[in-house]
């Protein structure tokens, strides 16, 4: 890692337990200035003259929140203890040792910063109470969603409703709070993108320029470059929080439409900023989607698996999804074509969706996904129990009330094709044939046929090249979103007029 790369590191990771320090954006000449002066900190064990200006408190405390003092040399951890200790007059209750260990010199530095946020007090107002966005009856019914694309409201994402760390007051944020899952959304469309380009140029010619060699102006950019951009940053930023859970997670590209409800527009007005649309959209959820394909579509998929040189690892294979409630735990469950249970998992935690909204159907949903561990005795109890039962055309549920109640089922069929691609991962071509069987609710009824990309995204100690690997898993959405053109009339998704709309 750079150097300039861990400074941005350390300025965020404090601004979750300090107050945010506004700086405006400086010129790259300045930026240069600061990474040759971070990277001037890591050889500073070796300089004849030992220069500690760089050795902020702000900096300190970013190491800290890491876990990442080692990184200090002993006469870096001195200096800043003795800095400490100037600062506290005769109020110091420690002493430093020249001749002390960088362990016992790290050890001292945690204590004392310990201390420092213990003193911290929060002010309790009224605003002082977490408080999560979205109504209770909007959470009740993402939580009875279904996790692989349902026609009725938007899939529940965990148990309880997570913080994302970019909508949380830093000074709130402590030990007393149990760890929070940062989550992202984000919204793009084919045809627009709220970014702009930057052209150099030279403006010497200019009345009072003459000594002004370089000066930008602003341009329009390709709006799928930049669409492309955004997705990449997102999962970097993705992989780098799974890497730091250690979680396995994985990308799922899926087609089909996103549907948008009336409240997404505030007092009905049909012009919005895309970031205040993005932001709105991530807080309540005012949208559904739908993970659907066209039957004329099926040959036309097997044509692009055999193009794309993929082999066939999965025939057309029968299996049951559930979803069961058991007192406010919702559990994810599959079964056999004998109706006996396989597996049994904690529902998905998202960490990151974006909708590439396209100007013809079907759109995009880049969505990546991890699974917390479920305890085995957990586990051992749904796989040793009856669940279901076959009638004459479905199934009932046979399942004991002291394990739950079985809120939705549905019959899959499922073929799957992979390949290797250049980067190195594993990609997945999926087809799902669902019949549900077992609704509780509006919006689960009905057949669909639906087509997805599933690639296991890679691990910390592999080595990959992240930007590659992002514009090759774009391109391969794109190209399942045009192979799945032809045939999406038949859904009638067309858009209405402004005067229809509202």
């Amino acid at each position: 890692m750079s150097a300039a790369a861990g400074t941005a590191i350390h300025q965020h990771h404090d601004s979750h337990r300090r107050a945010p320090r506004m700086r405006p954006h400086r010129a790259s000449l300045s930026n240069g200035t600061t990474a040759l002066a971070h990277s001037c900190r890591w050889q500073s064990s070796a300089a004849p003259h030992q220069d500690f200006s760089h050795i902020t408190h702000d900096l300190v405390w970013g190491l800290w929140n890491e876990g990442n003092l080692f990184s200090l040399s002993t006469a870096e951890l001195t200096y800043y203890l003795q800095q400490q200790q100037q600062r506290a007059g005769g109020s110091s209750t420690f002493v430093i040792d020249p001749q002390a260990k960088k362990s016992t010199l790290v050890r001292q530095v945690e204590e004392v910063l310990s201390a420092e946020q213990a003193s911290i007090t929060v002010p309790q107002d009224a605003g002082a109470t977490v408080t999560m966005t979205g109504s209770d009856r909007v959470e009740e019914t993402l939580d009875e969603a279904d996790e692989y694309g349902d026609w009725g409201a938007e899939p529940g994402f965990e148990e309880r409703r997570h913080i994302d760390y970019m909508e949380f007051n830093p000074l709130r944020m402590g030990e007393r709070y149990e760890p929070l899952v940062p989550r992202a959304y984000q919204l793009l469309h084919s045809d627009l993108s709220a970014d702009v380009g930057l052209t150099a140029l030279d403006p010497s010619k200019f009345p009072g320029q003459s000594k002004n060699k370089i000066a930008y102006l602003v341009s329009k950019v390709n709006v799928d470059k930049a669409n492309e951009q955004h997705f990449r940053r997102g999962l970097e930023w993705c992989l780098a929080n799974l890497w730091n859970t250690n979680m396995n997670g994985e990308l799922n590209i899926g087609a089909g439409r996103v549907i948008f409800y009336r409240t997404i527009a505030k007092q009905n007005r049909n012009t919005l900023p895309l970031w205040t649309l993005q932001r709105h959209l991530y807080a309540y959820h005012p949208y559904v989607w739908f993970a659907i394909a066209s039957a004329s579509n099926a040959e036309a998929m097997e044509k692009l698996a055999e193009r794309l040189g993929m082999k066939l690892v999965q025939d057309a294979t029968t299996s049951y999804k559930i979803s069961i409630r058991r007192s406010s735990e919702l559990l994810d469950g599959e079964l056999n074509a004998q109706l006996q249970c396989t597996k049994m998992n904690r529902p998905w935690d998202r960490f990151l969706i974006t909708h590439y909204v396209r100007s013809q159907m079907p759109d995009l949903r880049f969505l990546v996904r991890a699974r917390h561990p479920i305890k085995k005795r957990v586990t051992d109890a749904y796989l040793e129990a009856d669940i279901l039962r076959s009638t004459r055309d479905s199934v009932q549920s046979v399942l004991s009330p002291e394990l739950g109640e079985v809120c939705y089922c549905c019959e899959r069929v499922i073929r799957k094709w992979a390949m290797r691609t250049q980067t190195g991962v594993t990609l997945q071509l999926v087809e799902t044939r669902r019949t549900p069987l077992i609704i509780t609710k509006a919006g689960d009824e009905g057949e669909r046929l639906e087509y997805e990309w599933i690639v296991v995204l890679p691990q910390k100690a592999e080595r990959i090249d992240i930007a590659a690997l992002s514009a090759e898993l774009w391109d391969y959405g794109n190209v399942l979103a045009r192979e799945l053109e032809p045939g999406m009339e038949e859904f009638l998704s067309h858009t209405m007029t402004a005067a229809a709309s509202y």
